[in-house]
């Protein structure tokens, strides 16, 4: 009986301890779980300042970060882009004047040709000997011209043999001066100082009065023909400047106007503008297709603000300028733009500052700090 009395007693010590241990798991597990809990709630608040501190890294603590022009005199142009092609002011085609064979080429293709130079020789052998023939009748002509005057000055002779000889001496002279001016007609000249670009007959070919026989070209006195749109025709003026660029050469250059059309063509309702070009390189070629901005419009001592700051309503078109440290929407009249500046009529003045970046973020009476 007394040994049963103990086997009872220890179970019983046995289960407490038992039951002990099992309350500290259970408080370990609990600990732990409320700990994970406190770990997420503390993330989520991590996240959630991230993110506020994401969105308000252009917000400063008195207000929105903004950029601002402060409004100063400015010069404004606006240009018009219009194409236009090169033209030589000396390329001409050249023809014969009189039927002859071709003896002889001159000059080769490409070469450089001055004004009244030969370059291509025609047959003339049957016309030198005319001329020849009446050289020597006017050699003739002038020696009985001049015994016959002697006769007539000692008063020998008639009258009538003094004037015959006298007239056909002279008219003998204009025959001679008539052939030898057609005899020069057998070399075929440059009208004009240039490039000799092409020569179309060939030697032993027979070529006829009005037939091309050869081009010359001066690339040195080129000028841009360019149709300009009639609403234009009061604005552009003679001397007016021009940019000229020439893409595909990588060229670029003023000039002005140098010749303003006066009728306007009906099919089109264009006039015609002309610019002469400098060319001393020759790389410029005619028929050659340049970018033209002719300025038809300018402005002195105006105001000029980026384009992308004026914003539009049903009211009109409008800005945000700094007043202390609010942004005021004020609304202005625009003029042209040009790139990426607008001219502005009316509605601002000089001194004030217009913002220029950070405008999207704000609007009428918004708080704002200048960081520029």
């Amino acid at each position: 009986m007394k040994t049963t009395h103990i086997l009872i007693l220890a179970s019983l010590i046995a289960f407490v301890g038992c039951g002990e241990k099992v309350s500290e798991l259970d408080q370990k597990k609990a600990s732990l779980k409320t700990l994970k809990e406190q770990l997420g709630e503390i993330k989520t608040q991590i996240l959630t300042l991230e993110k506020e501190i994401a969105l308000a890294d252009t917000l400063v603590k008195d207000g929105i970060a903004v950029n601002v022009q402060e409004l100063s005199s400015r010069s404004f142009a606006h240009y018009i882009n219009q194409p236009g092609t090169v033209t030589s002011r000396a390329n001409v085609v050249v023809s014969s004047e009189v039927g002859a064979t071709v003896v002889r080429r001159l000059v080769e293709e490409g070469s450089w040709v001055s004004k009244d130079q030969a370059i291509i020789q025609l047959d003339a052998s049957v016309m030198m000997n005319q001329v020849e023939d009446l050289r020597q009748s006017v050699e003739l002509a002038k020696t009985t011209f001049e015994r016959q005057d002697n006769l007539w000055k000692q008063g020998i002779g008639s009258e009538i043999q003094f004037l015959q000889a006298k007239n056909q001496y002279a008219s003998l002279g204009k025959k001679l001066a008539a052939s030898e001016a057609q005899l020069d007609k057998y070399e075929i000249v440059a009208p004009v100082s240039g490039r000799l670009d092409e020569i179309v007959i060939n030697e032993g070919e027979f070529t006829s009065p009005g037939r091309p026989a050869f081009r010359v070209v001066n690339s040195k006195r080129l000028q841009i023909e360019v149709d300009v749109a009639e609403r234009y025709s009061s604005i552009l003026k003679k001397g007016d400047m021009v940019k000229i660029s020439f893409n595909s050469l990588g060229i670029d250059m003023e000039a002005p106007v140098s010749f303003v059309g006066q009728v306007i063509n009906p099919e089109n309702r264009t006039f015609k503008l002309k610019i002469n070009l400098r060319n001393t390189s020759g790389n410029i070629k005619p028929n050659a297709v340049a970018s033209l901005q002719i300025k038809d419009f300018s402005a002195d001592n105006t105001i000029v603000l980026p384009s992308s700051a004026i914003k539009k309503d049903m009211r009109g078109s409008f800005v945000f300028v700094a007043e202390g440290n609010k942004a005021i929407k004020t609304y202005v009249e625009v003029g042209l733009s040009q790139g990426a500046e607008t001219h502005v009529k009316a509605g601002l003045e000089f001194g004030q500052k217009v913002i220029t970046v950070g405008f999207d973020e704000v609007s009428n009476g918004s708080i704002i700090e200048i960081k520029n």
